[in-house]
Formats: structure tokens, sequence, C-alpha cells
């Protein structure tokens, strides 16, 4: 996943970027932003290996991720939203990098998409798993596949669906977050978190994307446009192909027979 970033809603303070450590937040003169170890902190965001980890001061009450309260300790995924002393704070990360992928009239694979399976972490449809083997249509339409109601969803949200085993956002008739970023169409990735308002959330759940083409492949598909094969590699001398300790031996044994024939005489 790419750069986590912690959004202020109040507009005022930057977006604080999370890299690996700890972070504090606590209460300035401007409202809830970044603190060092000196100031008192109101919660502490640990980013490492494990992934984010959110601490809540003893002190504090009333802190919720998505809705729920926390208390003391809870993990995080980008998209959570963190609601603490009257401020929200949204976890962003960006979805660069991401090729839609074409249908292009090829068969579609059934068992990749069958990996592939929405769960729901908030709202009517908390702890439901949705498998993506069909095109799953969201919204408040009576027909669609999975039925969420609001004042901010449309009756044709969103469709979600795997292309030979790539999830995909598609149709959105109105904003989708995706990680905390707001999109209307977007090739998803397992672990994302995909939010239709604060209430209703989902993770897409399956294997890792596949990995791009090899280096000798993309030298390969360089080279397509210029020649049928790739040019061939220049061929070495017999010098450059002989061990060069056979090359010492055969010397050493010349050497030997030298000594033996023309010391007698």
């Amino acid at each position: 996943m790419n750069e986590l970033r912690l959004r202020f809603s109040d507009g005022d303070q930057p977006d604080l970027v999370l890299g690996a450590g700890v972070h504090a937040l606590g209460r300035l003169p401007t409202g809830l932003g970044p603190v060092d170890g000196e100031q008192a902190w109101l919660l502490q965001l640990c980013n490492d290996r494990r992934g984010i980890w959110m601490t809540v001061a003893d002190e504090l009450r009333g802190v919720h991720v998505n809705g729920r309260p926390v208390q003391h300790v809870a993990m995080l995924r980008a998209g959570d939203s963190i609601h603490v002393d009257g401020n929200e704070l949204l976890l962003t990360a960006a979805n660069d990098g991401r090729a839609m992928p074409q249908a292009n009239g090829a068969p579609r694979d059934p068992i990749g998409n069958l990996r592939l399976v929405l769960r729901g972490v908030g709202g009517a449809h908390h702890g439901r798993s949705i498998s993506l083997e069909q095109p799953r249509k969201i919204g408040r339409a009576g027909d669609a596949d999975i039925r969420i109601e609001g004042p901010g969803i449309a009756e044709r949200h969103a469709t979600v669906e795997a292309v030979n085993g790539q999830a995909v956002l598609r149709d959105a008739g109105a904003d989708v977050l995706v990680n905390g970023q707001r999109v209307r169409q977007a090739a998803l990735h397992a672990g994302d978190q995909i939010a239709f308002d604060v209430q209703h959330r989902f993770v897409l759940e399956g294997p890792p994307p596949t990995p791009g083409p090899s280096p000798a492949a993309r030298l390969r598909a360089a080279f397509a446009d210029d020649a049928d094969e790739l040019p061939a590699p220049p061929r070495k001398s017999w010098l450059q192909r002989m061990p060069w300790l056979l090359v010492a031996a055969i010397l050493l044994a010349a050497a030997l027979s030298a000594l033996l024939l023309f010391g007698t005489r």
C-alpha cells in the first residue's frame, strides 16, 4: 500500500504523513495536531511492519473508529474514520499506479473471481461475506445485490465486480471512498477498504495482485516492434570461453615437460 496520511477534518491542519515510528496527537491552540514527546498526548499512532496501531490516553473517553468505541488500543487500516475530542480524522492511502483491467472479450476466470470476497466491517452488512463470482450492484434499489440505505446513497450507487481475478469498482453514481480517497472508479487490491458514507464499509479479501512483468519480459516487449527476436549476444573467443585454471595447468605442464627434456643435456 502507498504512503499513509492522516487527514484532519477542519482543513486548517495539513495532512500528517505517517512514516515508520510513533506519531503523537494532542491539543494545540489551533486544535488537534501533532505534538512532541514532552507534550501531553491524546492519541499515539504507531506505524510498524505489523500495520498501524492506535493507542488512546488513559484519561480520554469518547474515541470512536468507524462509529465503534475504542478505549485502549485498536488496529487501523486505510480508510478508517476516527472521532476524538470533537475532531474527525481520516486515515488515507493513495491508490496510484493501478490500471483498470480490460475485459476485451477474453474468457472470464471464474476460479480467480471466487477468491475475491467483500467482507462487511460496518453498517447493515457487518460480518457478511459476499463473493464476486458475479458483478455486485450496490445501492438503495430493490434489486441491488448489496442493498444499503442512507442520505448519501444513490439507487444505483456503484458496481463491484471481478474481471479475470482483478476486482474493480465501476459505474459509481456518487463518490465512494477507497482507502479514504474519493473515487468514481478504481482497481481494487486485497486489503482495500471501500466505504459508502461513514457507516457502510467493506474490505476486499483475496490473493495479492499479480506482479507485473519481469525485467526480461519488459525488455523483450521493448524490442518487439523492431525484431522478432532479441539481438543475440556477441560470441566469446575461445580464450574467453576457456577457464583460466585450465590454461594455467596447460602452461605449467608445458614448462615441466621442457625442463625434463632440456635439463638432461
